[in-house]
């Protein structure tokens, strides 16, 4: 038999498989761009995982704004599921579209009834302001933050309640005149919000910058504007990207996971492919905070308490 096979130069065929077991053995992956160094990262764990199962990955990106998810999912009906970063449906047009598509959300938007994996963000900003309160800083600026009545990141919302939080159990309170807003995320966004706070000539001696592509740009307009980091400004991100270890300061940030993230997402879609009617599921994934030179580094250490 298998010499025959080996005469014929015989390979199996998907679509026949498909036919017999009802399965592909592909599904999709759908990021807003790939441009952002954190959508990137996430999906090339996940297709790394997915290759750990023997599934083929369909790549699609769906808009900064998700403008093109429900695209995405119309046009890939025979996908076996979908993981997709949730940016743009409304969340009926998800409820809607889950009881047609198997498919588990990423990203920090709730959603009740379809499996979704998050990092903890309560936590993520709580071990930063904790880190910035023992270092000495009390002035404490926010970059990234929802502008009201526009389009913004979900995270924009959680980080900013977070940061509130935190401050609070710390006896702070959130300085409105240093909040930033920004519906975009990106190096230059993090530049300008910087040049926007040193405009208004308010004093403040530390940075949380919701990503880390906001943190990288604001690493640069501080230095360019001859403030020294961290002995006049502290600079915090989130993301833990891979670059931000290698920037001048190094960059501290909030570390997400990336490979717990991957595999319980595709564990996840693996489980409701086998079980399309089993309840949803919501994976809170841990964090750790990085302290990196943009708050630990110069020539002398800061006073811990």
């Amino acid at each position: 038999m298998l010499a025959a096979v080996a005469r014929t130069s015989y390979c199996p065929n998907a679509s026949a498989r498909s036919l017999r077991t009802g399965h592909s053995n592909t599904i999709g992956l759908a990021v807003p761009e790939l441009n952002q160094p954190f959508f990137a990262e996430i999906a090339d764990r996940i297709a790394a995982e997915a290759r750990r199962h023997d599934l083929a990955v369909v790549l699609g990106v769906t808009g900064e704004r998700g403008q093109w998810e429900a695209r995405f999912l119309a046009d890939h009906p025979d996908l076996d599921g979908t993981i997709m970063y949730w940016q743009g449906m409304a969340p009926e047009e998800v409820t809607e579209a889950a009881s047609r598509y198997r498919l588990v959300l990423l990203g920090e938007r709730h959603h009740d009834v379809v499996d979704r994996v998050a990092m903890d963000n309560d936590c993520g900003v709580g071990l930063v302001v904790s880190h910035l309160r023992a270092l000495g800083r009390k002035h404490i600026a926010a970059l990234g933050v929802a502008s009201e009545g526009e389009w913004t990141h979900a995270a924009a919302l959680t980080r900013t309640a977070a940061l509130r939080a935190a401050l609070s159990q710390h006896g702070l309170e959130l300085e409105e005149r240093l909040l930033v807003t920004s519906s975009e995320w990106r190096p230059i966004d993090g530049a300008n919000a910087v040049r926007v706070l040193l405009d208004r000539g308010i004093g403040f001696d530390a940075v949380i910058a919701f990503n880390d592509a906001l943190a990288l740009g604001a690493l640069h307009e501080l230095a360019a504007s001859g403030i020294r980091i961290p002995q006049d400004v502290a600079v915090t991100g989130i993301d833990n990207l891979e670059l931000s270890r290698y920037t001048s300061p190094s960059l501290t940030t909030v570390s997400p996971s990336l490979g717990a993230y991957a595999a319980d997402a595709v564990s996840l879609l693996r489980r409701r492919i086998a079980a399309p009617d089993a309840p949803a599921r919501t994976v809170i994934e841990d964090v750790v905070l990085l302290a990196r030179d943009s708050t630990v580094g110069g020539e002398a250490p800061w006073p811990r308490a």
